[in-house]
């Protein structure tokens, strides 16, 4: 039996499996806030009545999750383990945060997330995942404001079927991205603030449309440079290029110079993007270390350990 508290930690040990029997142990003790890494746990049974429940680095491998149960879980971290599936998961409808980073997860069923009105943050990166599932459904997740599908093996996003109306961050670094309509992602998401596209071998035409459109739209971006047909430090338009006032090299010398002078304007442009996304993701962690210690009760609030 645990003593009547509200969170409990577990730290590099070995707790077996988080089974029915465990949960009601949690249940009787009043605990709402679980932590364990390290414990070597490799089947979690889902409790019913915890709030918050950190499972980071714990080899787990499977989730039993039962549809005739009501969920209360709010904020689910289960980064760092060996799950390939997240069968039943849209029957944890009350989510504020799920982050399943660093797994083995190789196909996502996005409405799976449908059933979650209240999800903010979606944390996926640093799986294996290549497709989104079959289904040509719309859907609608109507309080998220941070996906992050980095390190995982897309070749297309399925815009056409997202709509996330309140979405500010957008990571899809690290796939196998050729292509990338940034016009529609402007339109589908149009709070969009951050959106980090690097280590992707996007084309030409995909390339100058998401600089002309993010800068346009004071979208904090990251792009791998590419080595295109035309000048892409800084983008201009053929009429901006036919101007009087537009710079017109004489000579070799005066084009080597412009061209040395725009790539250290695209170098330090790159390094303020850099600045302005690390500002706003800091900012985005903290709204949300804010939310989850206003969910601590008592008057002795325990810091996370992680």
């Amino acid at each position: 039996m645990f003593p009547r508290v509200r969170q409990l930690g577990f730290i590099y040990g070995s707790i077996g499996n988080f089974s029915h029997t465990f949960n009601n142990q949690l249940f009787k003790a009043g605990v709402l806030r679980v932590f364990a890494r390290g414990t070597r746990v490799t089947h979690l049974t889902m409790p019913s009545t915890i709030e918050q429940l950190y499972l980071r680095d714990n080899g787990l491998q499977t989730v039993e999750i039962d549809p005739r149960t009501r969920y209360t879980l709010r904020y689910l971290r289960l980064q760092m383990n060996k799950l390939r599936s997240i069968t039943r998961f849209e029957h944890l409808t009350q989510l504020l945060e799920l982050n399943l980073c660093d797994n083995l997860i190789e196909e996502v069923a996005l409405d799976t997330f449908a059933t979650m009105p209240n999800l903010r943050q979606l944390i996926l990166c640093g799986n294996h995942i290549k497709t989104f599932g079959p289904s040509t459904d719309i859907v609608q997740l109507p309080s998220l404001t941070h996906l992050d599908l980095g390190g995982n093996f897309l070749q297309r996003l399925p815009l056409e079927r997202w709509q996330l109306p309140q979405l500010i961050n957008l990571s899809v670094r690290d796939n196998l991205l050729t292509t990338l309509d940034s016009s529609q992602i402007v339109r589908r998401f149009p709070l969009v603030r951050i959106l980090d596209a690097s280590a992707n071998a996007l084309d030409c035409t995909s390339y100058r449309e998401a600089l002309q459109t993010f800068v346009n739209r004071s979208v904090v971006h990251l792009i791998d440079r590419r080595m295109c047909s035309v000048d892409d430090a800084i983008v201009l338009d053929g009429e901006e290029m036919r101007r009087p006032n537009g710079i017109q090299p004489d000579d070799r010398s005066a084009t080597l110079e412009v061209r040395h002078l725009k790539e250290r304007i695209f170098l330090q442009q790159r390094t303020i993007q850099q600045q302005r996304m690390e500002i706003e993701q800091l900012r985005a962690n903290l709204t949300t270390l804010m939310e989850q210690f206003d969910l601590v009760a008592g008057p002795a609030r325990a810091l996370d350990p992680f």
